[in-house]
């Protein structure tokens, strides 16, 4: 069977003419051929298989996309290369910085940071306290949303990814909370479910702070506390979980110590205690120990500043977290040539996070063919992506459930060590979460419904006006340079002109006229979109 063709509930279409067990456009069908004398022939299928197949291809993807920033490169150092060339690697530049330090591109975007060049571009970004958020601030506010509720918190979370102007942050802040977690499901019950969102905005406002900061932060941070037991630790009954977990997941990693090491960590983290409810946490230094403990060779009456700064020191430590911040942003498996610069910043720079993402934004693996598309987007990526890219326009109330159904629930990793995902991106994707990608594109250019919610058809009239759309093939250009970075292929680009071009004898839901006078059906335009959608390169960040 076609995976065109399989159900689509429990997405329910809006358009009663929309068949609901066709996820994609409906099939293409010529109804004359060149040279027949105008005899009209049995109508030909334009298979979207057949499309697909041109389409497909991740590794094809990658390797367009290494083409587009070879070219952008070459003309950045010789200032040779056509207009046209020129501008598919500077928005393949541009659209790469955009995808991995924030969730994709729009117009906007485009027209906001090209202009600025990458270097200026990665300074926005990192320096966002220059730019204004205030509107997404009072948009959110407006909602009025119960932050005491896990959904609510994901939905706030979900719309201030998708409405920043500081994408970077709200970036940071995922990755985070994808390293330093923690759990609506172990907090401490509904009662203390703020408690998640105290943290998030703590990893929010240090996302750029230094390492040692964040850990301390972390360490006294009442969802945390109870995530891992530190709560539970006492001066004569130290629990080992958090300091285990600091040492193998947040700072180290597995063979730099010992379960002695283990021991007296603990020991030194007793004294820190959560009430119930959503109270700040509480050091006691009551039930802080008081015997001289030997914690990674230093020894001392030690607490746990002590431990965090003998951590965030430790010679461990740059590799562990810059492999983890290389990985997230840039590809899977850095050599320790690609990590070297990162760990020589944060060393230099006291241990800065924001210098070290400067250094790995500006380094040449960020900005190379292999960094390119080289990983799959994630739910949250593409969910947020997607309903930025095309502007839409909802409560966000329904985006909870949709990124579950995507495989990433917010605010609740799988376990300690993070979502898998995040370390090998290919495990993001099987053929339910496709399915549901698939779905869920075919509704924001469609419109229909999702638990409520009621998505409205894309204007295509509206677009196509605005920006003087008056042929296919700038049908095609047009979405293709913010959704693909323009880097398609002619072969690829005909078979969609194609596809726009073919009639559909069984459409019934109108026409749209580009700026030229020429009308298609809309279900053609609609399924030109879909298919640069559903296309590797852009399931591929």
């Amino acid at each position: 069977m076609d995976m065109h063709e399989q159900p689509t509930e429990p997405w329910r279409r809006a358009d009663p003419g929309q068949n609901v067990n066709m996820p994609g456009p409906p099939p293409a069908f010529a109804t004359s051929v060149p040279g027949t004398g105008g005899a009209t022939p049995t109508p030909k299928r334009l298979s979207r298989r057949a499309l697909f197949s041109g389409l497909a291809g991740a590794g094809a993807a990658v390797a367009i996309g290494g083409v587009a920033l070879a070219e952008w490169q070459h003309t950045q150092q010789t200032g040779a290369g056509s207009q046209s060339t020129a501008g598919s690697g500077a928005n393949a530049q541009i659209g790469h910085l955009l995808r991995r330090a924030g969730f994709g591109v729009t117009l906007n975007d485009l027209a906001t940071y090209t202009p600025l060049g990458f270097q200026g571009a990665v300074d926005r970004l990192l320096n966002y306290q220059q730019v204004s958020d205030q509107p997404l601030e009072q948009q959110l506010t407006a909602a009025n949303l119960n932050l005491a509720k896990p959904q609510s918190q994901q939905q706030w979370w979900l719309l201030r990814m998708a409405g920043t102007q500081r994408p970077l942050l709200e970036k940071m802040t995922l990755f985070w909370h994808g390293v330093l977690t923690s759990s609506f499901q172990k907090v401490g019950g509904p009662n203390a479910y703020m408690r998640m969102i105290v943290q998030n905005k703590f990893l929010r406002d240090h996302a750029f702070d230094t390492f040692d900061n964040l850990l301390l932060g972390i360490t006294s941070d009442p969802a945390m506390l109870f995530y891992l037991d530190l709560t539970k630790s006492r001066k004569n009954a130290p629990n080992e979980n958090f300091a285990r977990e600091l040492m193998e997941l947040f700072t180290l990693g597995l063979g730099h110590y010992t379960q002695q090491d283990v021991f007296e960590g603990a020991a030194a983290l007793t004294g820190w205690h959560v009430r119930p409810g959503a109270q700040p946490a509480r050091y006691s230094p009551a039930d802080h120990t008081t015997r001289e403990l030997v914690f990674l060779g230093q020894k001392g009456n030690l607490d746990y500043k002590d431990v965090v700064r003998i951590l965030a020191s430790h010679p461990a430590t740059p590799w562990f977290i810059c492999r983890k911040l290389f990985t997230f942003f840039a590809y899977e498996n850095p050599s320790n040539a690609d990590l070297q610069p990162l760990v020589d910043t944060y060393v230099k720079s006291n241990h800065s996070m924001q210098a070290v993402m400067k250094t790995l934004l500006l380094s040449p693996q960020f900005s190379s063919p292999k960094a390119y598309r080289a990983r799959m987007k994630s739910p949250t990526e593409f969910l947020v992506g997607s309903y930025r890219a095309l502007d839409a326009k909802t409560s966000g109330v329904e985006l909870p459930a949709l990124l579950s159904q995507l495989g990433q629930t917010l605010l609740a990793p799988p376990n300690v060590a993070g979502w898998p995902g995040d370390k090998v991106s290919s495990l993001w994707l099987n053929g339910g979460t496709w399915m549901t990608r698939l779905n869920y594109i075919n509704t924001l250019i469609g419109g229909g419904r999702y638990r409520g919610t009621v998505y409205k058809p894309l204007d295509f009239q509206s677009i196509v006006d605005t920006r003087h759309i008056d042929t296919p093939e700038k049908f095609v250009d047009h979405f293709s340079a913010f959704l693909l970075d323009g880097t398609l292929d002619n072969e690829r680009k005909g078979q969609l002109v194609d596809y726009f071009n073919t009639p559909d004898p069984r459409s019934r839901k109108g026409h749209i006229t580009l700026s030229g006078g020429k009308s298609y059906p809309v279900s053609k335009v609609r399924g030109t979109l879909y298919l640069l959608l559903a296309a590797p390169e852009y399931q591929l960040n």
